[in-house]
């Protein structure tokens, strides 16, 4: 009977964690926003500590960072929105010149009477152009729909944080007391553990960041750009974004050296690209290896297996769930092994 009992409970548990997870892909986009908040939560806890540690209330240690935030992000958009306008509108007004002189050049081919076989080509190569210029407005309409259906997720993600950073003692008490006491003691030690692993990473990430922000101002003002400093503080900040974090960092960047001469603008392109393959290549392996105790081969190797598994997410996650990992892994063999 007792077993019967096992039995039936492994089952009903198994129903009811298919059910959930089942539940939670039917409603995945708010289930993301959740983890997006509190990962966000997660990265603001210690400098809210931290004001609250200087005599502030923790509501207003949060209207704080997330006002220093707010500015950082509309200083970004007041340098950038208005000469990437001005380029684009060139662009744009452009275009007629541009289409007139593909259908000049249609008629003066069509014209030539070019052999059958010439001809052919020529119409082959025109219909693949045709279809990439189709496919490359289709991409970014696509993108265009993916980035709004994302948009609520960078709307709501800060507002969830505010919640819960504000009551995170409570919420990660009434996690730990669903478990029994034995179980609480252990996850509690873990996750201590881990928390101290991924805040070494964040530091790491921190000083990579401040030194690719150096070197991009030295190179603006070696460059002889105007706004070096703005230029540099917004290429260490952009950093602190994994993967996409040179792009948002270069192209205001590229922006305000084109805008003074093509010949500034290219010298720019070239820095940065140098930055950033010494930045990933040598500056973050090192660093970061040191911040976690692993090989620098180790974080080659889990930011190219990430990237191969799972692509961007995979780059993303990779250092910081290898570091988790083995911490779980020499945890379980402290306690069961020795």
């Amino acid at each position: 009977m007792l077993l019967e009992n096992k039995i039936f409970r492994y089952v009903l548990l198994g129903v009811v964690l298919f059910a959930t997870l089942y539940f939670a892909f039917l409603i995945r986009e708010v289930v993301y926003t959740f983890l997006v908040g509190g990962l966000v939560s997660y990265l603001l806890f210690r400098p809210v500590t931290f004001f609250e540690q200087k005599g502030l209330k923790r509501i207003w240690a949060i209207v704080i960072i997330y006002l220093v935030a707010a500015a950082l992000i509309a200083l970004l958009m007041w340098l950038a929105i208005p000469r990437l306008v001005k380029e684009l509108s060139g662009v744009a007004e452009m275009l007629p010149v541009y289409t007139a002189q593909v259908q000049e050049f249609s008629v003066r081919v069509n014209s030539l009477h070019l052999p059958g076989k010439l001809d052919g080509i020529l119409h082959e190569n025109t219909l693949r152009i045709e279809n990439s210029i189709y496919n490359l407005l289709k991409g970014l309409a696509s993108g265009i729909y993916s980035f709004f259906s994302k948009a609520l997720i960078v709307v709501f993600a800060p507002i969830l944080a505010v919640y819960i950073i504000n009551d995170w003692e409570k919420i990660r008490e009434a996690f730990l007391n669903l478990l029994p006491p034995a179980g609480k003691r252990d996850l509690t030690m873990l996750l201590d553990k881990i928390d101290t692993v991924l805040i070494e990473y964040l530091k790491g990430h921190l000083l990579v960041a401040t030194l690719v922000g150096i070197f991009t101002g030295l190179a603006a003002v070696i460059i002889g750009i105007d706004y070096a400093l703005v230029i540099g503080i917004i290429g260490g900040v952009s950093n602190l974004v994994p993967y996409f974090g040179p792009i948002l960092g270069g192209i205001p960047a590229l922006i305000l050296a084109l805008a003074q001469s093509g010949r500034a603008g290219l010298y720019m392109l070239i820095s940065i690209v140098v930055i950033q393959q010494i930045e990933a290549n040598l500056i973050t392996p090192k660093i970061i290896s040191e911040k976690l105790g692993m090989h620098p081969l180790a974080i080659v190797f889990s930011l190219l297996a990430g990237g191969e598994l799972l692509g961007i997410l995979g780059m993303l996650i990779a250092v910081p769930l290898v570091a988790t990992l083995r911490v779980i892994l020499s945890y379980l063999y402290l306690k069961f092994v020795d």
